[in-house]
Order: C-alpha cells, then structure tokens, then sequence
C-alpha cells in the first residue's frame, strides 16, 4: 500500500505549564493551553527549579511529582484526530541519580483502558538533570486524547514542555480511490466546497496551519469564499478513516 504524506511533522499541542508565582494545586493553575485542554491530577505546578539544559526548555512553571507512589498528572481534551504519526516529548527532571524511568506516561483514547509509552535515561553519577524524553509506542488519531503521568516509585520528578507533534494529510492511495467523491466533491474552488459525507472538517494552508474549521452534513455546500487564492488540503473522518484532500482556490 502506498502512503503519501502531504506534510512534514506540525506541532499538535504545545504546553509550557504557565508560570505560577508560588505552589499551585492543578486546578488552580492558569497552564498555556485553556478548555477543551483540562488538566488533573494529585501532582503539583511549581515555579522552582525550572527547566533548563534542553532545546525548547521554558522554564517557568513545572509539574512535581512527590515521593509518594501514585502521584499523577493528566491532559485530556488534545484533538489528534486529523494526524498521523504522532510523537511526543517532554522535559523530565529526576531528583535521584538511581531512578530511571519510574515516572510512567501513559494514552488513552476513552480514560480508561491505558497504553504504556517507553523510553529510558542513564542512572548514576551526574544523571539527576534536566533532558528532553521522546517516548516510543503507538499516540492514537483520536478527538480526545488524554496523556498520564505517574509517580510509581519514591523518587521526586519535575517535567515541563509536553509536546505533541504529527503528520498532516497521510493517505493511501488505494484508500483515497475508495472514496473518491465522498468527501469534497469539487477541487477546483470558486467559493463553495461540496462534501458528501457528514463530520467535521479542517482546512489547512501549505504551511500546515489550520485556516478554517466546520462541520458539515452529506451533500451540503460550505462558503470558502474568504479564502485566499492558492492550494490547500482539506481533511475529514470517512467511514472511520482519516481521509485529506488537496483542492485549489480559485
């Protein structure tokens, strides 16, 4: 099966965990991204020992883990649904030279069956930094991603900077033939878009930006006339499948 891929990867979320000026419960802190993102959990938002030492550290504000076994943290709300191979990284800080990969970061597409992320850091001497984590494992296309952290050891850990970065616009091509005339119906655009297929619809620019976002029923016309002239992809969910197609402004 062919696959093309009509973007590079494109940050999907991007939180920097805001800049509390003291400990702040979860819930009462005023993080980067607002609702739909919701965030929860028993760790903490701190504004001391801040992130450093790696590319696209911000310092400011970071989660603390305590020692206790349990103490998590979680993200819920993320729309990965247009994307594809979907990475994600973090700054991690561990408070011991011993600990490894105790602090678990798990996804979800329901809240409450869990997929394990894996990834490992050097113990011993010098080790208990700051560095940038890139988990490996399988981050779901989905309308409600929702991402664990927690605590199963008694170490102390800090992160900061969870990203989330994917493809847009991958598509096989024996699958775009399948449905071909049921997503958008004219490609060469005057100022209406025809669909025929019912979800919900993005259009990006050839930068990978969202420009414009709807939803739509089968057979129904959308105005696109604001658009500037030029190519875009427009990208929707067909029979279970994430399908994008290119079109032209005229």
């Amino acid at each position: 099966m062919l696959s093309i891929s009509l973007f590079a990867q494109t940050t999907i979320y991007s939180e920097n965990m805001g800049n509390p000026s003291t400990t702040t419960a979860i819930a009462a802190n005023s993080f980067q991204n607002a609702a739909p993102i919701l965030y929860s959990g028993t760790a903490d938002v701190r504004s001391t020992t801040s992130s450093t030492g790696y590319i696209g550290a911000s310092g400011g504000g970071n989660i603390f883990f305590t020692g206790t076994v349990g103490t998590n943290f979680i993200v819920s709300g993320i729309d990965t649904s247009s994307y594809s191979n979907i990475q994600m990284s973090f700054g991690q800080l561990k408070t011991t030279n011993a600990a490894n990969n105790e602090l678990t970061v798990e996804v979800s597409t329901d809240g409450n069956s869990w997929d394990l992320l894996s990834y490992t850091r050097a113990t011993g001497a010098g080790t208990s930094n700051y560095i940038l984590i890139t988990p490996t494992g399988t981050i779901p296309s989905t309308s409600n991603l929702r991402i664990r952290f927690t605590n199963t050891s008694s170490a102390q850990w800090r992160i900061d900077d969870l990203k989330l970065t994917g493809s847009i616009g991958s598509l096989a091509v024996n699958e775009s033939s399948k449905v071909k005339g049921l997503f958008v119906k004219n490609t060469l655009v005057d100022s209406e878009l025809n669909f025929g297929m019912t979800g919900n619809v993005k259009i990006y620019n050839l930068s990978g930006q969202v420009v414009k976002t709807f939803s739509v029923k089968e057979n129904e016309a959308v105005d696109v006339s604001d658009l500037l002239k030029g190519n875009y992809i427009v990208t929707g969910l067909v029979n279970g499948k994430n399908i994008s197609q290119k079109i032209i402004k005229k």
